[in-house]
């Protein structure tokens, strides 16, 4: 029968023991970690000052549009819908300023197109009305 020599490099810990300053649980490290973070969450940053406004414009549109109903001023409540929607943009762009950016572009461009075609509607109509009943007509082009 063949022996083998096994050779292993190791380092022993130095053992503490609980009675000494140098020893420290493992929770108290995680706890002094904890209470460290916590300290830094503690303050008041953009990051909350921009989540509390948000969900201030939030409510402030769900109550534009109770208050839309109540009223049956759906113009008023639209135009303010309008506003609430440029102020939550506006509070984009203090994060994300280049999204914010073509989001507004977008809205901008989508509410202008709606517009553009509710006044050709009713142009149209106004013309066939005024066909029918004999009016001056102008042929729109």
């Amino acid at each position: 029968m063949q022996d083998y020599n096994i050779n292993v490099n190791y380092t022993q810990e130095q053992y503490v023991s609980k009675t000494s300053p140098k020893y420290e649980p493992f929770e108290s490290k995680t706890k002094a970690a904890s209470n460290l973070q916590k300290e830094k969450t503690e303050t008041l940053n953009g990051g909350k000052i921009r989540k509390v406004a948000g969900i201030g414009l939030a409510v402030a549109h769900k109550i534009n549009s109770y208050v839309g109903e109540y009223t049956e001023n759906t113009v008023s409540a639209a135009r303010r819908t309008v506003g609430l929607t440029y102020a939550a943009f506006g509070l984009a762009s203090t994060s994300h300023p280049l999204i914010a950016a073509i989001g507004t572009a977008i809205y901008t461009g989508d509410k202008m197109i709606d517009y553009g075609i509710k006044v050709n509607k009713e142009n149209l109509s106004a013309d066939f009305l005024r066909q029918l009943s004999g009016g001056v007509y102008k042929a729109r082009g």
